[in-house]
């Protein structure tokens, strides 16, 4: 009997081993990593995610988007000979050549270009101590109050630093411009430069983030490294309304930790419908007549925690709404909000046609779904 229990034991651990991971669970090798909901700010996985750290190249997250609030895409730069000769990782920009903003920025997510860094950072500031402070300051207006930057490129410098949780929420406001997420989830780029002989260049530009075309939904970010800040990652991943971005900084598996760290908030995620196609959510009352103001199109709130019970919807109606109206005719908006942070927009429009109004008519909240959003915030 004795040998009995002993065999059911050991086959009870060599099945608790064989279902174990293999490796890892959720960055375990990184000095700071963090996953942030998208769409909602929640944050879904953190490790030692408050740890102030260099960042490397993902410094140019930031760079970005300094320059896209600073600048047009068909501005023209002229490349400076401190900047054609910056060390590190390169967009092979030339002295004396004349690029658009857009091109340099091209060249410097997909290459990591330290000279496209340089670049644009004097031509928005006129030098790159004055750029990195402004850099500082967006981040601080952002809440990211523990990161600090000296320089455009992430070149190891005193005092330059970020936390995983500053730099996701860097990220997560940078993706919210679709100049940036147009740029980020660009897999190959051809730029040109004119160079001061008139002859015009073309350069080819390639994203290093491995995870684009390889991890389903993958739409960024950025890739870095530098030997004292390690191998650093922000990556950004969609799929079926849900985003989500991960940080890992002084990492050594990097890549596959980036995976697992998007399965994981991709796994526990629930879409909780703020509004349904079709619902009502005002009347107008004109005589005898009733239309309802329903919404166009339903939208649901990706959550993983308590968020799904702090989902408001504001109905906006126009001011200037009054019959007659056609159906499917817009009359205003509603506004979702998580947590108080507005997270989508859907139109309200008329639900059916409406004859001309009587001297008097009004707008009226609809019962049934007042009555609905009430004992939904009660109960979830």
């Amino acid at each position: 009997m004795k040998i009995k229990i002993t065999a059911v034991l050991a086959a009870a651990v060599a099945a608790a081993f064989a279902a174990a991971p293999a490796a890892f669970a959720y960055a375990d090798t990184a000095a700071g990593a963090c996953v942030v909901n998208a769409v909602t700010g929640e944050i879904v996985f953190e490790r030692d995610s408050g740890t102030r750290l260099p960042m490397a190249s993902t410094t140019k997250i930031m760079t970005l988007v300094t320059v896209l609030e600073n600048s047009e895409p068909d501005e023209v730069v002229t490349i400076s000979a401190e900047a054609a000769s910056a060390e590190g990782s390169s967009a092979y920009i030339s002295a004396g050549a004349r690029m658009t903003v857009r091109d340099l920025c091209y060249g410097l997510m997909l290459n990591s270009g330290n000279d496209a860094a340089v670049a644009l950072a004097e031509h928005v500031s006129g030098n790159t101590d004055d750029f990195a402070a402004e850099m500082t300051a967006l981040a601080h207006e952002i809440g990211a109050f523990d990161t600090a930057f000296k320089n455009p490129n992430g070149l190891n410098a005193e005092g330059h630093y970020t936390t995983a949780r500053d730099l996701a929420e860097i990220t997560r406001c940078a993706m919210k411009n679709e100049e940036f997420r147009e740029i980020v989830s660009t897999r190959s780029y051809t730029a040109a430069e004119t160079l001061a002989d008139g002859t015009v260049k073309q350069l080819e530009y390639i994203n290093h983030n491995k995870l684009l075309g390889s991890y389903d939904g993958c739409i960024g970010v950025k890739t870095g490294y530098t030997e004292s800040a390690g191998r650093c990652l922000v990556s950004a991943a969609e799929r079926g309304g849900a985003e989500y971005i991960a940080v890992t900084l002084h990492s050594k598996n990097d890549w596959a930790e980036h995976r697992e760290m998007l399965d994981l908030a991709f796994s526990g995620t629930r879409m909780v419908e703020a509004v349904s196609e079709g619902e009502c959510v005002r009347h107008i009352v004109s005589g005898g007549e009733d239309c309802e103001i329903v919404a166009a199109e339903g939208f649901s709130v990706p959550v993983n925690g308590d968020k799904g019970a702090d989902i408001t919807v504001k109905v906006e109606v126009s001011d200037d709404i009054a019959p007659p109206l056609n159906k499917g005719e817009k009359v205003g908006v509603l506004r979702i909000y998580c947590g108080g942070e507005q997270v989508g927009c859907v139109d309200a429009e008329a639900g059916s046609d409406m004859a001309a109004a009587e001297p008097e008519y009004r707008i009226k909240p609809c019962f049934f779904t007042t009555l609905k959003r009430m004992i939904k915030s009660i109960f979830g």
